[in-house]
């Protein structure tokens, strides 16, 4: 039997362990998005439903940082957002480079966390070398992100999908062997199309050299009904399914 003192994970901490399905905590009453004045009578002071980025659970930001990248210490991240992210490598003790193409998130970023994240379109600056990967992709047509030359952008479900693998691929070429990416993404369904954005990210993970390492169901049935229909959780009320998914890939 082998001695499990000597085992050389026994410094690992388990605070994290392998699961399928991973229920997210609620985030608190303030948020994570920026002061807004909603007691204005104006409403073009009040953001639509599409103004802003949803934010990401920091709970599943530490989690993967911690356990699926606890071995990675170069971690980029092609689509920043509000900071979330960036924080939980920051605090796993991880070199992180976040990109994101508007200058609000940024300045968000800066505020909320004390992070610097770089104004830069992933799919067109040059890539840094990385070994791990934390991002969630723009949802197509279901947000938007303060700049036109973003991918939400694209009017068409299929010219969305050419540029979402050309970034991937973009992206992946600075991807060191045995890189390992955590990929946060979700299906819906509008105007009774269902868009399986899950299956379409792993077909382009593919195409990029990488194999499935983990799939991880993100539950919000913590999150009340009437949560679900607010601007912070708008992806949800477009799909019958109050989940999303965490994709884990290793470069082969």
């Amino acid at each position: 039997m082998a001695d499990i003192s000597n085992n050389k994970l026994s410094d690992i901490s388990y605070k994290y362990m392998p699961v399928s399905v991973f229920d997210v905590a609620k985030m608190g009453k303030k948020g994570i998005r920026g002061k807004r004045n909603w007691s204005s009578k104006d409403k073009k002071s009040i953001p639509s439903s599409r103004a802003t980025y949803s934010p990401f659970p920091p709970d599943v930001a530490e989690w993967c940082a911690q356990y699926f990248l606890r071995d990675k210490q170069n971690i980029f991240d092609p689509f920043a957002g509000w900071g979330e992210r960036h924080k939980a490598i920051k605090d796993a003790s991880k070199n992180y480079i976040g990109y994101d193409i508007s200058e609000k998130a940024i300045a968000n970023a800066k505020e909320k966390f004390g992070v610097d994240n770089i104004l830069a379109n992933s799919m067109t600056a040059e890539i840094p070398e990385h070994d791990g990967l934390l991002t969630c992709p723009p949802y197509w047509n279901l947000e938007k992100y303060h700049s036109k030359e973003g991918l939400d952008r694209i009017k068409e479900w299929e010219d969305f999908l050419v540029e979402y693998e050309k970034l991937w691929k973009h992206v992946s070429e600075k991807a060191v062997p045995g890189a390992r990416y955590c990929i946060m993404v979700g299906d819906w369904r509008k105007k009774n199309i269902f868009y399986d954005f899950g299956y379409q990210t792993e077909k382009v993970m593919e195409k990029c050299g990488f194999k499935p390492f983990d799939k991880v169901i993100l539950s919000h049935k913590k999150v009340s009904p009437i949560k679900l229909m607010l601007p912070q959780a708008k992806r949800f009320g477009y799909t019958p399914k109050v989940h999303q998914y965490l994709y884990i890939y290793e470069k082969c």
